[in-house]
C-alpha cells in the first residue's frame, strides 16, 4: 500500500513538474507576440495623431482592429 501511495505521488509530482517548462515556452512567445501588436497599435496611433478628423477616427479603427486579430492569430 505505501508503495502504491509513493509512487502515486511521485508520479504526480513529475507530472505537475515537468508541464510548466512546455506551457512556459508557449508563453513566452505568446507575451512577445501580443508585445508586437500593442507597438504597431501604439505606433499607428501616434501616426495618425497627424491626420485629420476622419481619417484620424478610421486609422484608429482600423489600427484597433488589426490589434485584435493579431492578438487572435498570436500563438498561445
Amino acid at each position: 500500500m505505501k508503495q502504491i501511495i509513493c509512487c502515486a505521488v511521485l508520479c504526480t509530482f513529475l507530472g505537475v513538474a515537468l508541464t510548466p517548462a512546455a506551457a512556459l515556452a508557449d508563453s513566452r512567445a505568446h507575451h512577445a507576440a501580443i508585445k508586437v501588436c500593442k507597438q504597431r497599435y501604439k505606433d499607428a496611433v501616434r501616426g495618425a495623431k497627424y491626420l485629420k478628423s476622419r481619417q484620424r477616427r478610421e486609422r484608429i479603427e482600423e489600427a484597433r482592429r488589426e490589434r485584435e486579430e493579431c492578438e487572435r492569430l498570436a500563438p498561445r
